[in-house]
């Protein structure tokens, strides 16, 4: 044995380093895994506990001392309901909501919550007000490593006020977090059945409609509103009029080939997006698009 040492030196480094390489792997696999587990798990628990039924009174609009918003709202909440079989599918989403004090005692980053039924994407939206990719690698209860958290950059404002807001999350190999959306979005069928994204902001749900899934480069999709400064170091300056139209454009002329897009969604500077974005492949994001049709008080 020992001369087969001498003899075939580098092998013996190779067949080490080998071994050595797949005893890392299978313990990262072993506690990503397992860290993955567990915050999921966590979510689950605190999802169960967390969420508020609230009483319908949308048959009470005639008694409604609202301003004429209200009153604006609750028309084109009806109207939703009254289209095709909405009121069967989504009425309990329009009427429950995330207790956010609950989360807010975890975590003071909770600005939202995001939902599309029939999914694994059920979660808080966090927003860290110093570091834009805070909730990259860092969970709701502040521990660090994956599987992050879904989080909204800071150069968005944190009230899901911009004409075009970008959340992000990682895509996971078993399917949480954003990790569903290029196997269903790539998907006619699936598009079809869920043409909604809900989002939950701290006093209202909006109810955006799906106008665009499609593939992106991994450039910022805001990257021609940065300017660069005196060393050449990029800084964002703010979203212009027409963020909404152009951002759409932009990714319509990506080019990708099996890309999503609504029949005759004209985006207009009016109009207010959701982007979902997630890491997709070699230098390339999956961005899922939906365009805010209206929203509901609490």
């Amino acid at each position: 044995m020992a001369g087969f040492f001498k003899k075939y030196p580098a092998l013996i480094i190779f067949i080490g380093a080998g071994i050595l390489l797949t005893v890392v792997f299978v313990f990262y696999e072993v506690m990503y895994n397992r860290q993955n587990r567990k915050q999921q798990k966590a979510y689950e628990e605190l999802n169960q506990s967390a969420w508020i039924t609230e009483i319908d009174t949308a048959g009470n609009e005639e008694n409604d001392e609202e301003e004429q918003a209200r009153k604006e709202e609750r028309a084109k909440l009806k109207a939703f309901l009254e289209e095709g079989d909405n009121d069967a599918k989504y009425r309990k989403i329009l009427f429950s909501h995330p207790n956010f004090e609950s989360y807010l005692e975890i975590n003071q980053d909770v600005v939202g919550y995001i939902l599309i039924p029939d999914t694994k994407i059920d979660y808080p939206v966090l927003w860290n007000e110093t570091e834009d990719n805070y909730y990259l690698k860092r969970n709701i209860d502040g521990s660090a490593g994956y599987p992050g958290c879904i989080y909204v950059q800071n150069i968005n404002e944190s009230d899901f006020s911009d004409a075009v807001t970008v959340l992000y999350g990682h895509n996971m190999m078993d399917g949480t977090m954003f990790g569903q959306l290029g196997s269903l979005y790539r998907k006619q069928d699936f598009r079809e059945e869920h043409p909604y994204i809900f989002l939950y902001k701290k006093d209202a749900v909006c109810v955006y409609e799906l106008v665009a899934a499609t593939t992106y480069s991994d450039d910022h999709l805001f990257a021609p509103y940065f300017e660069k400064d005196g060393e050449d170091n990029f800084f964002f300056t703010e979203l212009p009029e027409n963020a909404a139209s152009d951002t759409y454009e932009r990714m319509k002329e990506y080019g990708d080939k099996n890309a999503y897009f609504k029949e005759n969604a004209e985006i207009g500077d009016q109009d207010k997006l959701i982007i979902l974005s997630t890491c997709y492949g070699d230098r390339r994001r999956f961005v899922v698009t939906g365009r805010l049709l209206f929203s509901k008080a609490f």
